[in-house]
């Protein structure tokens, strides 16, 4: 593999890493709040 080909692989692999981080706790938020509403869970108030 060239050094060109090295780089962008790298470049790939390491900003992908972030990518699905975030998506990955958007979905689990996003999940959860469905759950929530179809359970009819309401807000606490104080």
């Amino acid at each position: 593999m060239s050094a060109l080909e090295q780089m962008i692989w790298n470049i790939l692999g390491y900003s992908s890493m972030p990518v699905i981080f975030l998506a990955g706790f958007a979905g689990t938020a996003l999940v959860a709040i469905a759950i929530l509403k179809m359970l009819g869970v309401k807000p606490v108030r104080e």
